[in-house]
């Protein structure tokens, strides 16, 4: 790797790459105990695993195995050709927790990691013990008017994906679009875009990032709202943080959630932007330890042990 490819430096936070095979490499940062219970804190666009700097520690602390991964095309993952399914994105995620021997894990995730977790949720339900999405959405769209009266707020999806031009304004070096955007959908909350901007500087990594954009919008949106995924059901906790400055996903969204997971709860976070991690670190962490605390608290079934959560419940 070159000097410009080497991550940030955290405390207690190691580094290693996973190949998975067909050029598909995943960086993954990791702090905490081996024997840890299992945690993957999955990241958005344009951002990269450094998004949960300030979760990771205090994780570790409580004894917990934090894996933080770069999704490929991201960060310090290589960026292969090809489309960027979230299908295939997901499969990823699942396919390094087998190579890690880890699973079922417990599974944060924001922005464009919500719908790529929470696929792997639905094809993989043996990999994730709960789920808990930051202002993100499952991958369940209902078209109607609802949806059409907020179809607006995704706008800014249109230039990205758009071939060339898509490319170009990611690795812009001064980053003027991907700045405007931050600040907009943070409602005046901008996190450190620098760190973000660094690795969409390589070409391949700016391709990338425009074919998550126009994958979802050529193939995966009218999929999922013609019901890729209506007839799916999920039996593990799921639990939902949303600020509700964010002006791009609203709770308009997420009305079909409870109809087709068995266990979700909802939290909504006035002044909070769609940056609710890095606006609120603190209000974030609280809440996965307390989800966290409720996936692994003891119980009597047999063969329970803390880095693996009960199949009983």
């Amino acid at each position: 790797m070159s000097s410009t490819a080497t991550p940030p430096a955290v405390d207690s936070v190691r580094h290693r790459f996973i190949d998975l095979g067909q050029g598909v490499m995943i960086h993954l940062a990791e702090a905490g105990p081996a024997d840890g219970a299992p945690v993957m804190l999955v990241h958005g666009f344009p951002q990269h695993w450094w998004q949960w700097r300030e979760i990771m520690g205090p994780l570790a602390a409580d004894g917990y195995r934090v894996l933080c991964p770069d999704l490929r095309g991201a960060g310090w993952s290589t960026a292969p050709t090809g489309s960027y399914r979230k299908t295939d994105m997901a499969d990823d995620l699942a396919q390094l927790v087998r190579r890690l021997n880890v699973g079922p894990v417990a599974v944060a995730a924001h922005d464009w990691g919500g719908p790529v977790a929470f696929i792997m949720m639905l094809r993989h339900p043996d990999q994730v013990a709960g789920f808990i999405g930051i202002n993100t959405a499952a991958p369940w769209l209902r078209a109607d008017g609802a949806l059409l009266r907020h179809l607006w707020r995704f706008w800014y999806q249109v230039p990205i994906a758009l071939p060339v031009i898509g490319p170009k304004l990611i690795a812009d070096p001064k980053g003027r679009f991907i700045r405007r955007v931050c600040s907009w959908a943070g409602a005046g909350f901008t996190p450190e875009v620098d760190v973000y901007l660094r690795p969409l500087r390589q070409r391949a990594h700016a391709i990338a990032g425009s074919r998550w954009y126009r994958t979802f919008l050529v193939r995966e949106a009218v999929a999922w709202m013609t019901g890729e995924f209506t007839d799916s059901r999920v039996k593990v906790p799921v639990r939902w943080l949303h600020g509700t400055a964010d002006p791009v996903i609203t709770p308009t969204l997420l009305r079909d959630h409870p109809e087709r997971i068995g266990d979700f709860d909802i939290e909504l976070v006035d002044g909070a932007g769609h940056w609710i991690v890095e606006q609120r670190p603190d209000l974030v962490l609280q809440r996965l330890q307390a989800f966290l605390q409720q996936l692994h608290r003891p119980c009597r079934c047999e063969g329970y042990s803390r880095s693996r959560a009960c199949k009983q419940r």
